[in-house]
């Protein structure tokens, strides 16, 4: 439903879905389109398309960027402000958004969309989970036109839920509807990266330190990943709540509101995940530190016993005449009882001292 906070996406589909034939006057760039008659969803061609698009009835239409086809027919729809179609036909990837009277447009960062494949635990394929791309959006009162150059996660969670029956009452529900599978697409990620960071936890409280560090500098340079384009992203967009769409219903405008909270809710998760990051780094440190100093500690006192026990050796060693003992059988035994001694007393002595 178009309140839900977390779009459910996970539902199969009660039969298989059933493609459409293939329209041979749609252009590659053109993905899906729906119309919607209270509330109910109903997929459109691409003649069916242009036509809902240049009338009034809330219509979505997904468009890929890698077709002159479908840039040439933006151009000419005169239906939107000029500013509009050229900022859609552009290559602006930055997370932003600009309002107008009654329209508003922009540019929203997303995962990419990656086809599960039995060497989806390669590290080639793990790489390619991390890509990110940008979705241009057109949002009025009777449309929404979103853009983009690769599959992305969000738009394809959003159609799924538009397909498995979701409602939504206007274009602004239904941008709302994005910005909350924008949420799903995050929060999986940042529950990943949370897993991660629980095993590297783990492993630190079980003394394994110094087989995470690899493991925990990953985990932040995928924390810092996300936020690169998640912090952007919550800035842009906590402009809609600062200055409502005043053409907008006001339960569609509270739905978007709820979508966007929720998206700095997840940020703020991010930045604790950020901070346990940073606290499980200086756990790792100061017990590498412990176990440095510790064998230091242990050479320190084998330096220690063995000191006197050279210092007699070395003199004892020395080619010179007048050495006691030369010439007399029991002069070693008498040298290593010394040698034992001097460690005996530096043994009491390190002891007195709690230095051992």
């Amino acid at each position: 439903m178009a309140g839900n906070a977390r779009l459910n996406t996970t539902r199969t589909f009660g039969a298989p879905e059933r493609p459409l034939k293939r329209d041979e006057s749609a252009p590659p760039g053109f993905i899906s389109a729906f119309g919607f008659a209270g509330g109910e969803a109903l997929r459109l061609s691409w003649d069916e398309a242009r036509a809902s698009v240049a009338g009034d009835g809330p219509t979505w239409l997904h468009l890929s960027a890698n077709d002159d086809t479908v840039e040439g027919w933006l151009e000419g729809v005169t239906s939107m402000p000029d500013v509009a179609r050229e900022f859609l036909n552009g290559e602006d990837k930055r997370p932003r958004v600009h309002i107008g009277s009654n329209f508003v447009y922009g540019v929203v960062a997303d995962l990419e969309l990656v086809a599960k494949t039995p060497d989806a635990a390669a590290p080639g394929a793990r790489e390619a989970n991390r890509a990110t791309g940008a979705l241009r959006f057109y949002v009025d009162r009777h449309r929404m036109i979103t853009v983009r150059a690769r599959p992305l996660q969000s738009t394809d969670r959003l159609r799924h839920a538009v397909l498995e029956g979701a409602i939504f009452r206007d274009t602004v529900d239904l941008f709302a509807g994005l910005i909350r599978a924008l949420n799903d697409t995050f929060a999986d990620r940042i529950d990943e990266i949370g897993d991660c960071l629980d095993d590297v936890e783990e492993s630190v409280l079980e003394g394994g330190h110094s087989k995470c560090r690899a493991l925990l500098g990953d985990v932040r340079r995928r924390i810092v990943e996300v936020k690169r384009f998640i912090d952007p992203e919550r800035n842009a967009l906590t402009q809609l709540v600062l200055r409502r769409l005043e053409w907008a219903e006001p339960r569609s405008m509270e739905a978007l509101v709820q979508a966007i909270q929720v998206l700095n809710g997840l940020g703020g998760g991010l930045e604790g995940l950020y901070e346990r990051a940073k606290l499980l780094q200086d756990e790792i440190a100061a017990a590498l530190s412990e176990d440095i100093n510790r064998k230091l500690l242990w050479l320190a006192i084998m330096s220690a016993l063995l000191l006197p026990a050279t210092l007699v050796t070395g003199i004892f060693g020395m080619n010179v005449a007048g050495l006691p003992g030369t010439h007399d059988p029991v002069s070693f035994w008498v040298v290593i009882g010394v040698m034992a001694g001097c460690a005996a007393i530096t043994i009491f002595l390190l002891r007195r001292l709690r230095l051992w």
